[in-house]
């Protein structure tokens, strides 16, 4: 993710560079959607590994329930339960040569992953975060 320009917190640009040593993803991994200053959990559902120079795994996630068991979500404190939700899916790639979760949409007509805009990714993690300040 590009601060500033897909991310408005440095927290979130940070997890979404931090993939040294991140495990390989695997199906029913817990994992976080990065946005613009919120986080949100979810779940892994699909993988998919790539041999070639571009991608290296695709993946599909699906959004968690968090259900708040301790503190406020409005001043940063809230600790959250989470299950598995029927919520929205999205679509990642790993890109090999940027090393990085980069939100894809595969064309329909050629097969191939572009770049889509959205979230960004951080995987292995589950966390819920609610910017207070908006």
């Amino acid at each position: 993710m590009k601060l500033g320009s897909q991310t408005g917190s440095v927290i979130n640009h940070l997890y979404s560079r931090a993939v040294i040593g991140q495990p390989k993803p695997k199906v029913g991994m817990g994992c976080t959607l990065l946005g613009w200053t919120d986080r949100h959990a979810g779940t892994i559902t699909k993988v998919t590994e790539y041999c070639g120079k571009v991608w290296l795994y695709e993946i599909e996630v699906a959004n968690d329930d968090a259900k708040i068991v301790k503190g406020s979500a409005f001043d940063g404190t809230a600790e959250y339960e989470y299950t598995p939700g029927a919520g929205c899916h999205h679509r990642f790639a790993f890109h090999r040569k940027r090393q990085e979760w980069i939100g894809v949409i595969r064309n329909p007509v050629t097969g191939k992953l572009n770049q889509a805009r959205g979230y960004g990714l951080r995987i292995g993690e589950r966390e819920t975060y609610y910017d207070p300040s908006f």
